[in-house]
């Protein structure tokens, strides 16, 4: 049994909170903080920061979640292949107005300022090879636009269509291009083997193209752990350039999670179109029986300001009402001002979005395709569903069993999946599943043995009561969900 039941009171929404770790949120006492407020898995962005204060925060975050009795998921985000330009003398800027001309090579020189024109260097060696006149060149998020006139072996040159002022390293992107860059990179290798020795539950995989970047990176991640001795990560495909867009059902059909990243679509993709894509991406997940993550400054202004403006508020209940399984805060908890305010905002956003699709008419299944799926897995998912609606139950209790419970949080079901289990990493695999909140017990010796365990615990927390009715599922002799019944709370078990 776990030592203070009071660590269940912590107040969750069914959507899941994903919250970036930074230097404004990786101590100890913060992270203690941010799990009370309702995040489910911590970010850590490979991008930035180096190994060994990631290995610290690893540290910080399991003993953190272990003191609140709270099983919190570890997603490990890799870099993946980004263009960036190089550094630019004496740590200046460089200045381009409307027109101006520019040239870019690729290498690893140093910008010159002064140079006129203006000459670029990106780290990227197929930079000549890969753009072709009338393509787009954009930079630092799409502050500076330039439009390409020639390539002249392998000096690019650029017309400036927006201007602005230039940094060191900052990112390039090339929507209208087939670049060779794929993933996993490198590095991307080396922080995947990094994840699987510090125990990250997930692994995100950047600027994902085709499906074949998921399985190359699945490869890596499993030579790892069997070198290790270690649990392979789930894998979260990135959705950032418009060429994946292609691809969405084999990416999903081989992936464990998609994350929509809006801001970089939106970098690329006409504005308008964001919102179409997302939808496409989230109905995508659902087809596949994944978690989607919604994410990229949902609350941006939170970090400067205690509360988020109507828009962004309003953006935030549009993905839930879309079918979002999580959304993702990044600089807002990372190097915000206010991060445990926007962890509040976001579950105080997410528990009212969910409050009134409860009051919606009952509906089957989200998704059509898992409505039709005569998998076991669904089957079952289809039983809980109607159980729990139509029986007016407050929760759903089952031993682990993940396959069931990857269908059943897909579904339209508005009440809590308690998932009970004896397997720590397990169980995390599980925090990005909407609805599922993950419980440790030691394993019950048969279904009454866990409905009396569980019924103490969750009654002992305040989430049950001896009036409230619950969706039970249970399976103890290793062939999966044995037993499915409705029960109510307290009652004789039979």
């Amino acid at each position: 049994m776990p030592r203070d039941l009071a660590n269940f009171r912590v107040d969750r929404s069914l959507t899941r909170i994903v919250a970036t770790v930074g230097p404004a949120s990786s101590s100890p006492a913060m992270l203690t903080k941010l799990l009370r407020a309702g995040v489910s898995v911590f970010r850590l962005n490979m991008s930035h920061g180096d190994p060994d204060t990631h290995a610290r925060t690893v540290t910080a975050i399991r003993s953190a979640a272990r003191a609140l009795g709270l099983e919190t998921g570890i997603l490990a985000d890799l870099p993946g292949p980004k263009i960036r330009l190089t550094v630019i003398q004496d740590n200046q800027t460089v200045r381009l107005r409307h027109g101006d001309a520019v040239r870019i090579t690729p290498g690893t020189a140093a910008i010159d300022p002064d140079a006129r024109p203006v000459t670029l260097h990106v780290d990227y060696p197929q930079f000549g090879k890969d753009v072709k006149p009338g393509d787009r060149v954009l930079i630092d998020d799409g502050a500076v636009q330039l439009r390409v006139r020639a390539n002249r072996r392998g000096t690019v040159e650029c017309t400036c269509e927006v201007g602005g002022t230039i940094s060191s390293r900052k990112g390039v992107n090339l929507p209208e291009t087939a670049v060779s860059l794929t993933a996993p990179t490198a590095r991307d290798r080396v922080l995947a083997d990094w994840a699987v020795r510090h125990g990250a539950d997930f692994v995100a995989l950047s600027f994902v193209q085709h499906a074949a970047d998921i399985r190359s990176l699945r490869r890596t991640l499993e030579k790892s752990a069997k070198a290790r001795r270690g649990r392979v990560p789930a894998i979260v495909a990135k959705i950032e350039r418009p060429v994946a867009l292609q691809s969405l059902d084999a990416i999903a059909a081989e992936a464990d999670a998609m994350m929509v990243a809006r801001g970089d679509l939106a970098i690329e993709l006409d504005f308008a179109r964001v919102p179409v894509e997302q939808r496409r991406i989230q109905a995508t997940c659902e087809r596949a029986a994944i978690p989607c993550i919604v994410a990229t400054q949902m609350l941006q202004s939170m970090m400067e300001a205690p509360l988020p403006t109507r828009a962004e508020a309003s953006d935030v209940a549009g993905s839930i009402f879309a079918g979002a399984d999580a959304v993702m805060l990044s600089g807002e908890t990372a190097a915000g001002k206010y991060p445990i305010d926007a962890v509040n905002a976001m579950r105080r956003i997410a528990q009212e979005s969910e409050s009134w699709l409860a009051g919606l008419p009952a509906r089957a299944l989200r998704s059509r395709e898992l409505v039709e799926s005569d998998d076991t897995a669904a089957v079952l998912a289809r039983s809980m569903a109607q159980m729990a609606t139509e029986g007016h139950a407050r929760a759903i209790l089952t031993w682990t069993d993940p396959r069931s419970l990857r269908f059943i949080s897909q579904t339209d079901v508005n009440v809590p999946i308690y998932a009970f289990g004896s397997n720590d990493a397990e169980l995390r695999t599980l925090a990005l599943f909407r609805g599922v909140r993950t419980i440790r017990i030691p394993r019950p010796s048969d279904s009454r043995d866990f409905v009396r365990t569980a019924e103490r615990l969750l009654r002992g927390a305040r989430h049950l009561s001896a009036r409230d009715r619950i969706v039970v599922a249970t399976g103890f002799a290793g062939h999966g969900t044995e037993r499915l019944w409705l029960r109510q709370v307290a009652s004789r078990v039979i």
